[in-house]
């Protein structure tokens, strides 16, 4: 079922029903044991995306806990061990050289599909012809090297999860795709800003007007906007505290570096030496997309701005 409820609430409360049970239970029956054990699950109505998260989807962001499904094809929740979390041959081998980049064409187009639907979240059944509707094209299954679509998606572990079963057989975005999903368009948002930063409690409205459309945040595979910010990788993002008379908030930013001792006095050497390079051009002055290759010229040597601290010119 679609849930909603706080990505921390629900890890702490998953590892409890866990010891209690033994290390291992079912998913049918996860939603009866932990409304047994805790204030019930936020469950909605509506299955449409809009309204809530795939319980099962949020259980796949739930750190040292893995959903396995076993020889009769019940799916179990259980403890995540060197046994379960087994990496298959075929893991290792990766696709044949030939099918490689159609492949990563293939996963590109599923999670362009999967973004415009609400909720991320598409009818097994639906994907043929969705598929066709969105690329006027078939998806020919043969063509990536498989026979069955199931075994297809099911090798893109890293981009798409599927999650229920029978006639509910839904596909949505995996957790680390949806991840880096919102780490790019954040990272968007705070490019589009004079200061690249914001307040955090002004997201939905910085969102709305670099995306225009109103933010769901349960686009993103999650319930609440502070589950997934905790998950955006290292050195993204910088966060800070900021109190005001009445209330508190987090602004956010572009991740900046200091620079090292080092590469101040490189960066002193470097401005010394565009001095000379200017002093040497017509004008004194160099048009900015033949800096580079005129630095070269002058100096025999690359300009590697990465030496300096820098990631662009």
């Amino acid at each position: 079922p679609d849930v909603k409820v706080e990505m921390d609430v629900l890890s702490l409360n998953i590892r409890k029903i866990l010891i209690s049970h033994g290390g291992s239970v079912p998913l049918a029956s996860l939603v009866h044991c932990y409304n047994a054990d805790f204030d019930p699950l936020d469950v909605e109505v509506a299955d449409d995306g809009k309204h809530g998260v795939p319980l099962e989807h949020l259980l796949q962001a739930v750190k040292g806990i893995v959903v396995n499904t076993g020889a009769t094809g019940i799916k179990k929740i259980e403890e995540a061990t060197p046994e379960n979390l087994g990496v298959k041959q075929s893991d290792l081998v990766g696709p044949p050289p030939a099918l490689a980049g159609q492949l990563i064409t293939f996963t590109r187009e599923i999670v362009d599909m999967l973004k415009t639907i609400p909720g991320c979240k598409l009818a097994f059944y639906k994907f043929i012809p969705r598929y066709h509707h969105h690329f006027g094209k078939q998806c020919r299954v043969a063509d990536y090297g498989y026979t069955k679509l199931k075994d297809l998606l099911e090798s893109l572990p890293h981009v798409i999860q599927i999650i229920g079963e029978g006639a509910k057989t839904f596909i949505t975005l995996a957790h680390k795709a949806q991840v880096r999903r919102f780490t790019n368009d954040l990272l968007k948002m705070l490019k589009n800003q004079p200061e690249k930063q914001f307040l955090l409690s002004s997201f939905p409205l910085v969102f709305e007007k670099t995306f225009f459309k109103p933010l769901s945040i349960y686009d993103y595979g999650v319930c609440h906007l502070k589950d997934i910010l905790s998950d955006i990788p290292e050195n993204t993002i910088f966060t800070e505290d900021v109190h005001e008379a009445t209330k508190s908030d987090v602004m956010i930013s572009v991740f900046r570096r200091d620079q090292t001792q080092e590469e101040v006095m490189r960066t002193r050497g470097f401005a010394k030496e565009v001095v000379e390079l200017l002093r040497h051009s017509p004008d004194l002055s160099i048009c900015f997309n033949k800096f580079i290759p005129a630095y070269h010229q002058h100096f025999g040597r690359q300009c590697r701005v990465g030496s300096y601290g820098m990631t662009k010119l």
